[in-house]
């Protein structure tokens, strides 16, 4: 009798396992992604009610970890292990770029695995409370031409179905195509050549402190983040640490940070910082209850995987 209780609890864990994506909690812990994490030890001081925590699953595997922002519907931050692949992952399975969404977010009883948008997917008013599934970033907004713009890139995964993971609206806020595909794509480029397979990497967003909306501030679909900035931890590495903060939208100089962490930015403008600089700033920006922290000792005690 009690190995039979056994056997069953240990069905739904499994089942848990493969289709509890959204998680129901205020943290990663005990969850499947939190390998993704430095020391499994998620991003501290992110801390809101409107925050959903994903587990980014596609064809039953996860691939990263996303922290999503209910309100304004775009992910604050994406966590990987950079170059990461699945051992179930084949050379044989299909390439996918088509756009994604995740469909716990509206319905908690489906599948845990991100569904590709269609015209269907589009016209659903639950979904689309949910996630900015139906912007058309073939048209201007506010004068501007977005893109989504990934946050854990394709290119930083090691398998056909990893780089089809990142093809999710819960991991690609709005960004400006000339800056996603000029300015950003040249520093993933260039950040490329700093990592290896044992890097934690995370990517996120400063929202507008006024905010600022797709289609605009009145129909508030998706807003649009004021900066984008990416740290990596790679412990076999002399500094192990580094991050970079760029102005990703605004047509004029910008001042983010108070003290000594205060930085000004041109339009565009991209720059190498400390981990410790970007945390000051976050934590200056977003204004949370306790410090925010990206890597769990500053990244400099050893790498645990």
């Amino acid at each position: 009798m009690l190995s039979s209780l056994i056997c069953v609890l240990f069905a739904l864990i499994t089942l848990w396992s493969v289709n509890a994506t959204v998680l129901m909690s205020d943290t990663f812990q005990n969850s499947p992604c939190m390998k993704f994490f430095y020391k499994n030890q998620e991003l501290t001081g992110f801390e809101d009610s409107n925050y959903a925590r994903i587990c980014q699953s596609f064809r039953d595997r996860y691939y990263f970890a996303s922290l999503y922002d209910k309100e304004r519907r775009i992910p604050l931050y994406s966590a990987s292990l950079f170059n990461y692949k699945d051992p179930l992952d084949k050379e044989t399975d299909m390439s996918n770029e088509h756009w994604k969404y995740e469909a716990q977010l509206a319905y908690p009883s489906q599948n845990g695995n991100m569904q590709q948008i269609d015209s269907k997917v589009k016209d659903d008013p639950i979904i689309k409370q949910s996630q900015p599934v139906e912007i058309d970033y073939n048209k201007l907004y506010q004068k501007v031409k977005y893109t989504r713009g990934h946050l854990n890139p394709n290119s930083y995964m090691g398998s056909k179905s990893s780089k089809a993971s990142t093809f999710t609206v819960t991991n690609a806020p709005p960004q400006p195509r000339g800056f996603n595909q000029e300015q950003w794509r040249n520093t993933e480029n260039r950040m490329l050549g700093l990592l290896n397979d044992k890097c934690h990497v995370v990517s996120g967003v400063i929202p507008y402190q006024a905010e600022k909306w797709i289609p605009d501030n009145t129909e508030r679909r998706v807003a649009v983040p004021e900066f984008v900035w990416m740290a990596y931890c790679c412990p076999d590495h002399q500094p192990p640490t580094g991050a970079v903060l760029g102005h990703s939208d605004g047509s004029g100089t910008v001042t983010i940070g108070e003290g000594a962490d205060k930085l000004q930015f041109k339009p565009a403008e991209i720059k190498d910082i400390e981990v410790c600089q970007l945390e000051a700033i976050l934590s200056s920006r977003l204004q949370p209850k306790n410090p925010i922290s990206i890597f769990k000792d500053g990244c400099n005690q050893g790498f645990i995987h």
